[in-house]
C-alpha cells in the first residue's frame, strides 16, 4: 500500500518508521523500496529509534539510501542517552526535549508520542495486535497520519 503523490512540494513531510523489535530481515528490499518511493514523492525527512531489529534494519537501508542519493536525509531519535544508544551516530542523533525527564519505564512511550506528533506518514512493521507497535499505529491512525504497514504489503 503505498501512499498518493503529495500535494504540495514546499511543504516539509517528516515520517516515522517502526516495528517490532524482532522484525525479519528479508522485509528489507520492501522497506528500501517504500523509503525511495516517499522520498520521491515528498517526504524530506525520516525518524527511526534505536530499538531492535527493525529499527537496525531502517538505519542500515536509510544510510545507504542517504549515500546514494541526498534527499535522503534521516535522525535516529534516542528515547535515553547512553553510550551503546549513541552507536557512533551522534551527528544524526535526536533527543527530544523534555525526553530526559522520562523516566526509564516510560521513555520509549515518550519518545514514541514525539515521534507521532512530528510526522505526518508512519511507516510501520506491525503483526502482532497486542503490542506495543499496534497501539502506536492505532494512534497514528487516530491522528489521521498516513500508514504504511510492511507487514501487509
Amino acid at each position: 500500500m503505498s501512499i498518493p503523490n503529495l500535494l504540495y512540494e514546499e511543504d516539509v513531510y517528516e515520517l516515522y518508521v517502526f516495528g517490532h523489535r524482532d522484525a525479519p530481515s528479508n522485509i528489507k528490499s520492501n522497506l528500501e523500496r517504500e523509503i525511495m518511493s516517499l522520498s520521491n514523492k515528498g517526504v524530506k525527512h525520516f525518524y527511526v529509534g534505536n530499538n531492535g531489529n527493525f529499527d537496525f534494519l531502517v538505519q542500515t537501508t536509510l544510510n545507504k539510501l542517504a549515500n546514494q542519493n541526498p534527499n535522503v536525509k534521516y535522525s535516529i531519535v534516542l528515547s535515553h542517552i547512553s553510550e551503546t544508544a549513541l552507536n557512533g551516530e551522534q551527528e544524526k542523533t535526536v533527543f527530544p526535549e523534555g525526553q530526559e525527564l522520562a523516566l526509564p519505564k516510560f521513555a520509549v512511550s515518550k519518545r514514541n508520542e514525539w515521534l507521532l506528533k512530528n510526522s505526518s506518514v508512519v511507516i510501520a512493521y506491525v503483526i502482532n495486535h497486542s503490542s506495543n507497535s499496534y497501539r502506536i499505529i492505532e494512534k497514528a491512525r487516530r491522528k489521521g497520519l498516513k500508514i504504511i504497514n510492511l507487514a501487509e504489503t
